[in-house]
């Protein structure tokens, strides 16, 4: 703690420091009318031509800016379309405020004007940001661009703001780079020099045409359009390094693009835990430059085991039309992946379990190992032709293939420490499946005639698994010689899976039915869903005899059984949205309630006669929302809803007549023909809030999410402790249980000239009553757990970044049963990082983080460093890192449930040095040849 308190103290001085500053404001109006003229753009340039600071005039016409540098001589330059330009010079000395009163005359063709790069100007309802106007560096990507435009922030997890309000789409001339959804991909990767201009506008949300619209179907989008020049191009990645105790990696990637295609490959293969299992998460791993480093996407010093990962993919998106604007599209995408890992793990689980009288305290060991292989193919087209229509289908076809070997020692023993029981378990296991998809979305609406607006989302899915597993288990009981059991179990499986269902929402019902009567403003929407699943498991499970010396069929496993599940709901929303507005204000109140009757068949065929159930229900249930929007313009936004819903649940056939199999002698279950129906309650809690001041020196975001639900009639558990440690599960209902998940964050940010402070708070709490029944006494379990993130960057313009964090979590569990055992545990950990990026090409990086655990009798700490330069104009890089430093890491982890906390222990990396070479490839528009 004493580091964040000193980090802190030079924050402050920091301020300090900067708060030496001048100030500037004024009023732009026209020189013949004296009428003030709105969204002028006023920029303030250095004696380097470089951009000080820049703002755009209020509806009076005025504008003010902080922060100026005192003893610099300073240019204002003032424009508006339409009018000549000002230009003027200034100097301050000392701290003060000075008035500037500009009139523009209207131009005309005799008229010389002196022009001047202008950094961001509105074009109708759309903000332009222009690239020209900011000096950088030559080889300076969006993203550095970006965090010198005021008002828009790149937070350290990527994320993009603009006056606090965050950007939910980036789109290339109007289409998603690469086929991407993350921005990274083309905010780190394309150059500064290729954008003409980015534009901020405001975009429905195109998965929502066809159905009622909420206040929240509006998205900030970003778009990058690119040079005329610079439509074509290529960039990339390629990388290989090699380490101490025989750590290596390896990176490729590859983009491709012209107008209306682009392409990409990547791979990868490492033994450092490093994630790589999907093209887009390749692509994004290897990008060429990015203002906030993500110093943790390097060895995983936090995943269990060691793993060998790799994968190999490409992606082609074709754009049949050309076309600058996300109205029009007509692009189709396919994408290949193979990925798979060898892990090696193993852990040690330390379980603090509640019994009546008698605590007993589980140490589970195990050894695994896993090979795992997987194929995935994707096809998607897209077409729309304006604002009013949208048609998606989406396919997939995957295979994977996986075998493991693990061997495992259970112990039990009770609070005395004396061993109760104890299991040996050695299993070996194989499993094949492949798996289709196909969903189709197609939604259409139309304000002029609102009867044929709807949409409709069907979907289709197969699957085939075929599993081979061979269980060897040894129980052996301390209390009871005769609980000892030894198993040696088959099993094989093979499994069908069928599910067709679909979506019809029809909004046009109001129009139809009652003509042009409006029915005081409310909407009606007619929903039909329905849902058919079949399902197919054959499973022969063969026991061998030590005596026989052979295998012979379990006929309590060994089952064919045959699951077909029919749902149809018809449903009727009435909807009504309220809004008013003015010249400074939106505010609207949208109001939803939902009737819905769902019919459902369940038909079970099974080679066990007490399995064999055709069974019918119909539920009648409703749910209903509240959504309110309030936003001042230039200034603020609120948004909240509250949604609450109403759904039944039956009981499956496996809860009510399960295979009861003994080979796992700590968790027995068995089944309950009597089990009753459970109806869920739930309410869900969503609350944003966002400034949208330009003028103001921080920008804000935050939310908060919540979730309660009230079950009554839950299925739980009737637990039975043997004093031989051997645990048996017996399902029944309760009379009722709730949760409460909560999740809520809250971001602040300031530049500062062209420093910026971050401070990022996220947290989550969850609390929960289970009734259950433990050893015949009725009982809550009450677990909870509360987590704190914060996390504090500094940036000192793109030369210095420094983080600092705290991260909080409690786990806990208590039963008000008397005579059961209250357990709980808890961890933090200290994060600090730099980043330094100077001299020119050279980078020095370094993250600690410092870790204490209720289960460990001293903190340990993670110390990694790294050290990079850039060479062969920028394209080249040599990268040293150093991890573990201290060589003191390990990988804990804590987890609690109804019925005790868990602390986990895993193997993982440790130290070890790496020197790593990259290249990036990098090419964007077309190249002239010169005759000799």
């Amino acid at each position: 703690m004493k580091q964040i308190y000193f980090t802190w103290f030079l924050l402050t001085l920091s301020t300090l420091a900067f708060s030496q500053t001048g100030k500037l404001t004024g009023s732009v109006m026209d020189a013949e009318t004296k009428t003030p003229l709105e969204l002028a753009t006023i920029t303030v340039f250095g004696q380097d031509s470089s951009i000080v600071s820049y703002k755009l005039s209020d509806k009076n016409g005025q504008f003010t800016f902080d922060n100026l540098p005192l003893k610099r001589k300073l240019l204002v330059s003032v424009t508006y379309t339409g009018y000549i330009g000002f230009n003027t010079t200034f100097q301050q000395d000392a701290p003060k405020t000075d008035t500037l009163a500009v009139q523009l005359a209207l131009s005309n063709k005799d008229t010389v004007v002196v022009t001047a790069a202008i950094p961001i100007k509105m074009n109708g309802d759309t903000l332009e940001i222009n690239p020209a106007a900011f000096k950088m560096k030559k080889d300076a990507v969006v993203e550095e661009l970006l965090n010198q435009v005021s008002g828009i922030t790149i937070w350290s997890d990527g994320t993009i703001t603009v006056n606090g309000k965050k950007v939910q789409n980036l789109l290339v001339d109007g289409k998603p780079f690469m086929g991407a959804t993350d921005p990274r991909v083309a905010t780190q990767n394309l150059p500064k020099s290729a954008i003409e201009k980015i534009q901020l506008y405001q975009e429905f949300d195109r998965s929502k045409i066809g159905q009622p619209t909420l206040p929240k179907d509006s998205l900030l989008t970003m778009n990058l359009k690119l040079k005329e020049g610079s439509k074509k191009g290529y960039f990339g990645k390629a990388g290989a390094g090699y380490g101490t105790t025989d750590r290596f990696e390896t990176d490729l990637s590859l983009q491709m693009y012209n107008k209306r295609s682009s392409a990409g490959i990547g791979g990868g293969i490492n033994n450092i835990n490093k994630n790589i299992g999907n093209l887009q998460e390749m692509f994004q791993n290897n990008t060429y430059r990015n203002y906030n480093p993500n110093l943790y996407n390097v060895g995983r010093f936090g995943t269990n085991g060691i793993n060998k990962n790799h994968s190999f993919g490409g992606v082609l998106v074709h754009n049949f039309i050309e076309s600058s604007n996300s109205r029009q599209n007509d692009r189709l995408t396919i994408n290949y992946n193979k990925s798979g890992s060898n892990a090696f793990i193993t852990d040690r689980n330390i379980q603090n379990r509640t019994a009546l009288d008698n605590p007993q305290f589980i140490t589970d060991e195990g050894v695994q190992n896993t090979l795992q292989n997987k194929h995935d193919i994707g096809i998607k087209y897209i077409k729309t032709n304006g604002y009013n229509d949208n048609l998606d289908i989406n396919g997939t076809v995957n295979t994977n293939n996986e075998n493991g070997h693990s061997n495992r020692s259970t112990e039990v023993r009770d609070s005395a420490n004396q061993l109760q029981s104890k299991n040996l378990t050695t299993t070996v296991s194989s499993q094949r499946s492949d798996n289709e998809s196909l969903n189709v979305i197609f939604g259409k609406a139309n304000d002029e005639y609102p009867i044929k607006g709807y949409s409709v989302q069907l979907n289709g899915s197969r699957s085939n698994t075929v599993s081979e597993r061979e269980t060897v288990s040894e129980f052996e009981s301390f209390t009871d010689a005769s609980k000892n059991a030894y198993n040696n179990r088959h099993y094989s499986t093979n499994n069908q899976t069928l599910t067709l269902n679909g979506n019809l929402e029809y909004t046009g019902l109001k129009r139809l039915l009652l003509g042009r009567y409006n029915l005081f403003g409310i909407n009606l929407t007619l929903g039909q869903w329905f849902n058919y699943t079949r399902s197919t498991e054959n499973t022969v499970v063969a026991d061998y005899d030590t005596v026989f010396k052979q295998r012979f069929f379990n006929d309590g496993l060994t089952n064919y059984n045959k699951k077909e599940v029919f749902e149809y709901t018809p449903s009727l929303s009435f909807t009504k949205n309220i809004w008013k507005f003015g010249d400074t204000y939106f505010r609207s109140l949208y109001l939803q309630f939902k009737l819905l009757d769902d019919l459902k068949n369940d038909r079970n065929t099974s080679s066990f006669d007490k399995r064999n159930l055709d069974r019918s229900f119909q539920f009648f249930r409703y749910e209903g929302s509240l959504n309110y929007q309030w936003a001042k313009r230039d200034k603020y936004r609120y948004y909240g809803s509250v949604f609450y819903s109403k759904r039944m649940a039956y009981p499956s056939i496996d809860q009510l007549y399960t295979f009861v199999d003994d080979i796992n002698a700590y968790e027995i279950r068995i089944g309950n023909p009597n089990l009753r129906n459970s109806i869920d309650h739930s309410l869900n809690l969503n609350i944003n809030y966002n400034t949208e001041n330009k003028k103001s020196l921080y920008a804000v975001n935050a939310y908060v999410n919540g979730k309660y639900t009230l079950t009554e009639d839950p299925i739980t558990d009737s637990i039975i402790n043997d004093p031989s440690g051997k645990r048996s599960y017996y399902l029944t209902n309760a009379d009722k249980t709730n949760n409460i998940n909560l999740n809520y964050n809250f971001n602040i940010s300031r530049k500062l000239n062209k420093d910026n402070i971050q401070l990022m708070y996220r947290g989550e709490f969850r609390t929960g009553k289970q009734p259950n029944f433990i050893d015949g006494i009725t009982n809550i379990s009450k677990t909870g757990s509360l987590l704190n993130q914060f996390t504090l960057q500094y940036s000192v313009g793109s030369i210095l970044v420094f983080t600092a964090g705290q991260t909080f979590q409690l786990n806990k569990n208590r039963p008000t049963a008397p005579g059961l055992n209250s357990f709980q545990n808890n961890n933090s950990t200290t994060k600090l990082g730099l980043v330094v990026n100077y001299p020119a090409g050279f980078t020095l990086s370094s993250t600690a983080d410092r870790i204490t655990n209720s289960n460990l009798k001293k903190p340990t700490v993670l110390w990694n460093a790294f050290a990079s330069y850039r060479f062969m104009k920028q394209q080249g890089e040599l990268k040293f890192s150093a991890m573990d430093l201290l060589k003191q890491y390990q990988n804990i982890s804590n987890s609690v449930n109804a019925y005790g906390t868990t602390t986990r222990v895993t193997n993982g990396l440790q130290q070890y040095f790496l020197l790593t070479f990259s290249y990036y490839p990098r090419k964007f528009g077309k190249t002239e040849f010169k005759k000799q």
